[in-house]
C-alpha cells in the first residue's frame, strides 16, 4: 500500500466533514420535522396547532412574519399569521402565487415588494425585505406559507428547500385544524337538531294538548246550539241559535286550519288513498257555496266534466278542502257578478289530473299582491285583512294539500275585474262508478239503541245525553275507563262511545282490555266509536290501533254522530229523521 500523499488526505478529510455537516444538517431538518409532526399528536385545537407549526419554524430560521394563505375563490387570503393584524389580508391570484403554489418546492425572493401579488394586497403591506414562498395544502386547496424577513436576501435556496420539508408539518396543521372545524360543525348541526326535533314535539304536544282543550268547550257551544235549533223556537231564537252554531263552526274551521299548518310544517301531515266519488264530493260543495253565494245575490254556475264522474282512490277530504278554500274565498271578495266552478280530469299514464278552477268578478289583485298571498297569516295587503278578516292560512294550505298530492295552484287576476285560481291534484281512476255507499232513506222512527258513554267531562256527557236523547237509546254512563269496563260485558250494549283522555284509566287502555275481553269469550266485538278531542291524525291512528271502529272529532255534530253510530250498530237500524238547522 502506498503512502497518500497529505494533500490528498487533507481533501478527503475535508470531503468527510462535508459530509458529516450535510448529514448533522438533515438529521436536525428530520428531527425539526419529526418534533412537529409529535406536536401534533394529541391536540385539537386549531389555534394551538397553529401556534406549533410557527414555532417550529422559528427554530430552523429566523423570520419576522410568518403567513399561510389559502385560496379563496381566485383570489388568497391571509387564515392564520404571526401577527394577528395581518389575518385577513387578500391578495389577488396571479401567475407567481398560483405557479408556487401547484409547483411542489418553495420560491426564494430577495425581495419582497418585487412580487407582483403584493402590489394589489387588500390589509398589509410587503415587508421590505427576502422571502420564502412555499407550496401547502390548505383546506380549499392549494395555498401558501410565506415567510417575511426585514433584510432584503437573508434567505438563499438552502433555506427554501428547508421550509418547503417543513411546509409538510404546515399542512398537517391546516389539516387537524379542519377536521376540528368539521367535528365541531357536525356536532353543532346535531344538537341543532337535536333541539330541532324537541322543539317540533314539544309543539305537537302543545298543539295536541290546546286542540283538546280548546275542543272540550267548543263541544258545548256547537252541539248545543245545534240541539237547541232542532226544539221548537220563536223565529229570532232560531236565527240565534243558527249563529251560535255558525260562529262555532268558524271557530272550528280556525282551530283546524292552524292544526293542519302546523302539521304539515313539521311533515306530520299524510294523505290518505281510499276510493270516493269525485262528482259527489264536489257536488257537496257546490251546495254548500252556491247558497252563500245566492245569499250574497251572486250568481252561482259549475260544470263538471264527464270525465270527472265516477270512482278515483285518493284524499276525498282534502279535495274538498283545497276546493272549500277557494270557492270561500271567491264569494268572500265579491260583491257582485258570479262565481263559477269548473271541474275537469284528465287520464294520463299513471293516474289522472284532476283540475278545479275557480273564477269569480271580485275586487281582484295585482301580481304583486298575487305573490304575497300565499305567504303564511297574508291575504295580499293588510287593508283586505281588515275587510274581511280570516287568518290568511287557507291558500297556503291549500297549497301544499295539491302539492302533497302531486299537483299546484296557479293564479290570474285583473284588478277590479276578478280572479281565477286552478287547483291540480293528481288521483287514480278506479274501475266501475256505482256509489261507494248506498243511501238510506230517513224515516222517522225510534232506533232504541243501547249505548254505553265512556266519558269523564260532565258538561260532555250532558251533550252526549241529550243527543242521544233525539234517538231514545237506552245510555249508561261511566266516568273513566276503569268505570266502562265495570259496566261492559259482552253482549250487553250495541255501541261504546270512549272518550280518550280520562283519569284513571284512558281511553285507549279501556279499548284494548274490551277487546282483550270479548276474545277470551269469543264474543263478537260491539262497536266502539272514539268520541274524542283528540282529533289530529295520529290520534285517530292510535285510536284505531287500539281498537276503536270509527273516530268522531269533537265538538260533535248531532246528526254526523247518529250516522255514524247507525252505520255501526248490528241489525237493520236506519237513521232517524232529525230536524237539522247548521
Amino acid at each position: 500500500m502506498s503512502d497518500l500523499d497529505p494533500e490528498q488526505l487533507r481533501e478527503a478529510l475535508t470531503s468527510a466533514k462535508q459530509i458529516e455537516a450535510a448529514l448533522r444538517e438533515r438529521l436536525r431538518e428530520q428531527d425539526l420535522v419529526l418534533s412537529g409532526i409529535e406536536a401534533l399528536q394529541g391536540e385539537d385545537d386549531p389555534a394551538v396547532l397553529q401556534q406549533r407549526a410557527f414555532d417550529l419554524l422559528s427554530r430552523s430560521l429566523l423570520f419576522h412574519l410568518a403567513l399561510v394563505l389559502e385560496p379563496d375563490g381566485e383570489d388568497f387570503v391571509c387564515t392564520a399569521a404571526t401577527d394577528p393584524a395581518a389575518v385577513g389580508a387578500r391578495w389577488r391570484g396571479g401567475g407567481f402565487f398560483n405557479r408556487v403554489a401547484h409547483s411542489g418546492r418553495a420560491a426564494v425572493t430577495p425581495d419582497n415588494r418585487r412580487v407582483p401579488e403584493w402590489k394589489d394586497c387588500q390589509g398589509l403591506s410587503p415587508l421590505p425585505g427576502g422571502g420564502i414562498y412555499a407550496p401547502i395544502l390548505a383546506a380549499t386547496g392549494p395555498g401558501l406559507l410565506v415567510l417575511c424577513s426585514h433584510t432584503p436576501g437573508a434567505y438563499g435556496a438552502k433555506d427554501g428547500a428547508l421550509v418547503s420539508r417543513l411546509s409538510l408539518v404546515v399542512s398537517q396543521t391546516l389539516a387537524a385544524a379542519q377536521r376540528r372545524r368539521l367535528s365541531e360543525a357536525a356536532r353543532a348541526a346535531d344538537i341543532a337538531r337535536q333541539a330541532a326535533v324537541e322543539a317540533s314535539e314539544a309543539k305537537s304536544r302543545f298543539l295536541a294538548n290546546m286542540s283538546h282543550e280548546i275542543r272540550t268547550p267548543l263541544n258545548g257551544v256547537t252541539a248545543v246550539a245545534d240541539l237547541l235549533a232542532m226544539t221548537e223556537l220563536a223565529p229570532r231564537q232560531h236565527e240565534m241559535a243558527q249563529l251560535i252554531a255558525q260562529s262555532g263552526r268558524m271557530l272550528e274551521r280556525l282551530l283546524n286550519d292552524v292544526l293542519d299548518f302546523a302539521k304539515i310544517e313539521a311533515g306530520y301531515l299524510e294523505i290518505e288513498r281510499e276510493p270516493f266519488q269525485l262528482d259527489e264530493a264536489v257536488a257537496a260543495m257546490i251546495d254548500l257555496f252556491a247558497a252563500r253565494a245566492d245569499a250574497k245575490g251572486l250568481a252561482f254556475t259549475s260544470k263538471i266534466s264527464p270525465g270527472a264522474k265516477g270512482l278515483f282512490e285518493g284524499d276525498s277530504l282534502r279535495v274538498r278542502q283545497i276546493l272549500a278554500n277557494l270557492l270561500s274565498n271567491a264569494v268572500k271578495f265579491t260583491e257582485a257578478g258570479e262565481v263559477r266552478l269548473e271541474v275537469m280530469a284528465d287520464d294520463e299514464d299513471d293516474a289522472t289530473q284532476v283540475t278545479l278552477r275557480v273564477s269569480d268578478t271580485g275586487c281582484g289583485f295585482t301580481p304583486e299582491r298575487g305573490a304575497r298571498l300565499f305567504n303564511r297569516f297574508e291575504q295580499g295587503d293588510d287593508s283586505i285583512t281588515r275587510q274581511y278578516g280570516g287568518a290568511g292560512l287557507g291558500l297556503t294550505i291549500s297549497r301544499s294539500l295539491a302539492a302533497l298530492m302531486g299537483g299546484t295552484i296557479t293564479w290570474r287576476s285583473t284588478p277590479g275585474q276578478g280572479s281565477t285560481f286552478e287547483a291540480t291534484v293528481r288521483v287514480r281512476r278506479l274501475q266501475g262508478t256505482e256509489a261507494l255507499v248506498e243511501k238510506t232513506p230517513a224515516p222517522d222512527q225510534e232506533v232504541g239503541l243501547r249505548v254505553l258513554v265512556v266519558e269523564d267531562n260532565p258538561n260532555n256527557r250532558r251533550i252526549v245525553g241529550m243527543v242521544l236523547e233525539l234517538i231514545e237509546a237506552e245510555v249508561t254512563f261511566a266516568e273513566n275507563g276503569q268505570e266502562g269496563l265495570d259496566a261492559f260485558a259482552p253482549g250487553r250494549f250495541d255501541i261504546i262511545l270512549m272518550d280518550l283522555q280520562m283519569p284513571v284509566l284512558d281511553g285507549l287502555s279501556a279499548t284494548r282490555e274490551i277487546r282483550a275481553r270479548e276474545r277470551v269469550s269469543q264474543a263478537p266485538p260491539v262497536p266502539i266509536i272514539a268520541l274524542s278531542a283528540n282529533a289530529m291524525t295520529h290520534h285517530v291512528a292510535e285510536a284505531l290501533a287500539a281498537g276503536a271502529t270509527a273516530h268522531v272529532a269533537k265538538p260533535i255534530v248531532p246528526e254526523r254522530l247518529i250516522q255514524t253510530m247507525i252505520g255501526l250498530a248490528p241489525g237493520d237500524q236506519e237513521p232517524p229523521a232529525l230536524s237539522m238547522a247548521i
